[in-house]
């Protein structure tokens, strides 16, 4: 009778290797398969496209802007002043590059295409070119006031309450002073949804039994934002003013919170 034959050792363990990869590869190459099987084939571009559009255009077709000056940093315009001063942009003329330039309002768009001036000249720049534009004299003075009312009466800088160095609120003759550590606090619950004309605004106030008025006095600023009614708000600047519809969260919480009023149902709805 013949003897069987023994299988070295090592032979059996270079199979078992070779099995253990043959396994695995396929099961990763089935899970593989699965996982895209219902997903979408995403198309990529090896580079991204470069707008050729002169900076200008650039500028302004963008709807994310956000603003500086020497006080406050990377406020968001709200799109009304932005269209303001898309408008102002139009009476400038292209002039050459200036070595005397020192900007004091900067800004930028959400996807890079930045901005500055010092009230004579207007900069647009990228990360490729950069192009001056000269103010008119006789536009000069507009132009800052755009400038700054797109700054202190955007909704996004009432908000910035580490800025703020006292904050009375005010109820007929009642008056409370809001402590540090509730800026917090009366800041969220400021939220606006769209700048307005006056009139409505006006008309709520007259028919609200309940009206607010908020100073704030800030680094280098102070704010009067009056409640008209539980939904809008009128705010106020040595910059300028505008009023704002707004989520009735504010009005709630300086009539239940802060002054603990009843409700009333003549309350403007």
């Amino acid at each position: 009778m013949a003897k069987k034959r023994k299988v070295k050792k090592g032979v059996i363990v270079a199979i078992s290797i070779i099995a253990f990869f043959i396994i695995y590869g396929f099961a990763f190459w089935a899970g593989t398969y699965l996982d895209n099987k219902d997903n979408p084939k995403v198309e990529t571009k090896g580079d991204e496209e470069i707008d050729e559009r002169p900076l200008m255009k650039q500028l302004s077709s963008k709807k994310n802007i956000y603003m500086s000056n020497e006080v406050v940093e990377n406020i968001k315009v709200d799109e009304t002043y932005w269209e303001e001063v898309k408008y102002e942009l139009t009476k400038l003329s292209q002039v050459r590059k200036s070595d005397k330039f020192t900007p004091i309002y900067t800004g930028y768009s959400d996807d890079g295409v930045r901005f500055s001036t010092d009230l004579n000249l207007f900069r647009i720049y990228t990360v490729n070119q950069e192009v001056y534009y000269k103010i008119p004299v006789s536009e000069k003075e507009q132009f800052e006031k755009v400038l700054n009312c797109s700054i202190y009466t955007s909704f996004d800088f009432v908000k910035k309450y580490k800025t703020w160095k006292s904050v009375n609120i005010s109820y007929n003759d009642k008056n409370k002073t809001i402590h540090k550590w509730k800026y917090d606090d009366l800041a969220y619950k400021m939220s606006a949804k769209r700048i307005v004309g006056k009139i409505q605004p006006e008309k709520n106030k007259e028919r609200s039994k309940y009206n607010f008025t908020i100073d704030i006095q800030g680094d280098n600023y102070t704010l009067k934002i009056e409640t008209m009614g539980k939904d809008y708000v009128k705010i106020s600047s040595d910059k300028g003013k505008v009023y704002y519809e707004v989520s009735i969260a504010l009005y709630e919480y300086l009539r239940d919170t802060i002054f603990k009023l009843p409700t009333d149902s003549d309350d403007s709805e």
